[in-house]
């Protein structure tokens, strides 16, 4: 049985499908205006590939697929939400129960506008509430969230209130308004966060919802497909879809490509590593350390301020289809993208601005004739002709040099990105650190990129133009379950909280089909002040071990995990030839080597690694060794 990995990026829809003689990638390009569009594509390319008449055939042999995508991250930051109403506790209208009215700023007017926020006095009644409700419809609200100060732990007031909206507005007369209450939204004392992050849910919902229920009826409903679709969450792990909250999927594609490099590290005992993914449309940056994520115990999502533990991700506007300018005589590149559609004018679909991926095409470092395994023939003419226009005439400088500013300023602004990074972590000096570089254009810098950060080595890998897809391909079936724990507190009222999580657990797993015996269960118990590390084991070894440790514990955590198997690359024999492509008919300035002959080998830079659906830089001074697997490291040479 197939399993298949899937994630749509704003450019890319990058695939990975294991369970066959070797993995198979598949890269095929996002379709912005409705992403199932690439999601049907990239399973159709995998079955022809694969040798199967069509569709359904190959869908009878897939166990499952795991998708993640940017979809709700680009709803986020683009602002194309719904128009959203919230009801809050009086007084709370303008600060949203923050300390700092800057906080509050962050999703006023940004998620709702501020004569969108109404107050309920405590004692409100049941036509009060119903006033307040119709008019918060009549404004042209689509979604409604209730947060009130001390909603925790028992949400009690704002159950209440969704039990009169939804007896006074049922769902099935078309005048309904879905309703959410914070407290179901995210078990935390803090109002702020449980507010914020209800916003955040509502805000992007719809838009997630929409593309994986028609992907799954397409699959089910037309193809017949008897599988789970599992959705990839900011945890790492993976989940069904009807266990997905719209917000546990913001960012879970790059932190896929993330956990996938934590996974590398620990493999490879790399204690600290800074993770560099450039794609068509972002950039991205993370620190691991040890093998472990860096996290901020204050974090943010996209800047709004959530008071829980967050990844350190730094993003940019910086992709290959970052569009090139110059202001005053310097060169920028973005925020602005061409993106998958019109794309490059190197494309020649349309557009005519200058972009990175023009540059590298100009440079000779992306060939014309081998892009994405050679289904699709790049302009130069166009390229140079969109180079020439907006940065070589109004800088007076000869084509090439503007193409070099432009790969410049990319390298420069990602090495900037890392720098911010580094900053959140205690590291000191970076020079034991690593660079592993991928995405569609990450390779192309990474050796450039630490020559600036001064550091001395970079990780390639085979499936880093998917890694991702790789990191979704290595998760597990994830699912978290929390409890409010409330006073009086016993080592027996803590146990019972537990099994009734054990058992809702137990509960999902196997009505995914998951066996019991094969899951394991990790607890956790928080306080105010501390927390417990994760621990594994039954409800009755564990729990009273800890509870005994903490400090008037609020919340019980449950993680419970199904580990599916790992996706492996497998090992290949060394060439007994080895020697760079030929150069005609690529239009490559430098030596060029086929992914597929390097195995074992050692390649001097600069020159570059062709891998159908990818392209490796190595710069001048670097040396490359690849491994008998296909990933490589990269690492400061004698200069000749």
């Amino acid at each position: 049985m197939y399993c298949v990995d899937i994630d749509t990026g704003g450019t890319m829809t990058d695939t990975l499908v294991s369970g066959g003689e070797s993995p198979l990638l598949i890269k095929v390009e996002s379709t912005p205006h409705d992403i199932t569009e690439s999601f049907r594509q990239s399973l159709e390319q995998a079955a022809e590939q694969l040798g199967y008449q069509n569709l359904k055939d190959f869908l009878d042999q897939v166990r499952f697929i795991r998708w993640t995508s940017t979809l709700t991250s680009n709803v986020l930051a683009q602002g194309k939400g719904p128009k959203l109403g919230l009801i809050v506790s009086s007084g709370a209208e303008e600060h949203l129960y923050t300390s700092d009215i800057a906080d509050a700023k962050a999703v006023i007017p940004r998620l709702v506008r501020p004569e969108h926020i109404v107050a309920l006095s405590e004692h409100a009644d049941r036509i009060e509430i119903v006033g307040t409700v119709k008019r918060l419809i009549d404004q042209g609200i689509r979604r409604i969230n209730i947060s009130f100060k001390g909603a925790f732990p028992s949400g009690e007031r704002e159950q209440e209130v969704l039990k009169i909206i939804d007896e006074q507005f049922p769902d099935h007369f078309l005048g309904s308004v879905p309703a959410l209450a914070g407290s179901e939204m995210l078990l935390q004392p803090d109002d702020m966060s449980r507010t914020f992050y209800a916003l955040i849910n509502a805000y992007v919902h719809n838009a997630l919802a929409n593309s994986l229920f028609k992907a799954e009826d397409y699959l089910k409903a037309e193809m017949g497909w008897r599988g789970d679709i599992l959705v990839g969450h900011l945890s790492g792990g993976v989940a069904r879809i009807g266990k997905t909250k719209a917000v546990d999927t913001i960012e879970s594609g790059p932190l896929f490509g993330t956990h996938a490099s934590a996974y590398v590290a620990k493999q490879e005992k790399c204690s600290h590593v800074i993770a560099i993914d450039i794609g068509g449309t972002t950039g991205k940056v993370s620190v691991i350390t040890d093998g472990n994520i860096e996290t901020k115990l204050n974090g943010s999502i996209f800047g709004i301020p959530v008071r829980m533990p967050m990844p350190v991700l730094r993003s940019n506007a910086l992709g290959g289809g970052s569009i090139a300018r110059v202001e005053g005589r310097e060169i920028k590149l973005g925020p602005e993208s061409m993106g998958a559609a019109p794309g490059p004018a190197c494309y020649g679909l349309g557009g005519s601005k200058a972009t990175l991926t023009d540059a590298l095409v100009l440079l000779k470092i992306i060939s014309p004739s081998t892009f994405l395994g050679g289904r699709r023939t790049l302009d130069l003419a166009l390229a140079a002709q969109a180079v020439s226009k907006h940065i070589a005439e109004p800088l007076n400088i000869p084509i090439e040099e503007a193409a070099e500013g432009i790969v410049a300023c990319a390298t420069k602004m990602m090495a900037e990105l890392a720098t911010e990074a580094i900053t959140e972590t205690d590291w000191g000096e970076t020079d034991q650190a690593e660079l592993f570089a991928y995405g569609g254009n990450g390779p192309l810098f990474g050796t450039q990129i630490a020559d600036i950060l001064g550091i001395s080595k970079v990780r390639f890998f085979a499936y880093g133009t998917v890694f991702s897809a790789y990191g979704s391909a290595i998760s597990d079936v994830l699912h978290v379950y929390e409890s409010a724990l409330t006073a009086p507190l016993t080592g027996r009222s803590v146990l019972q909280s537990g099994e009734a999580l054990y058992g809702q657990a137990v509960r999902d797993l196997e009505g995914e089909g998951f066996d019991i015996n094969d899951s394991s269960f990790c607890w956790r118990l928080s306080s105010a002040s501390e927390q417990s590390d994760l621990v594994d084991g039954s409800a009755n070894e564990v729990l009273p071990r800890i509870y005994s440790k903490m400090n008037e514990p609020t919340m019980l955590r449950l993680e419970a995990r199904y580990v599916v198997g790992k996706v492996a690359l497998p090992s290949h024999k060394k060439r007994d030839s080895f020697q760079a492509l030929s150069k005609e008919g690529r239009n490559l300035a430098i030596d060029t080597y086929a992914h597929q002959d390097c195995y074992g080998q050692s390649i001097s830079g600069p020159s570059l690694v062709d891998g159908g659906t990818f392209t490796w830089f190595v710069s001048p001074g670097w040396i490359l060794d690849v491994d008998a697997k296909g990933n490589a490291l990269a690492y400061k040479g004698l200069v000749s």
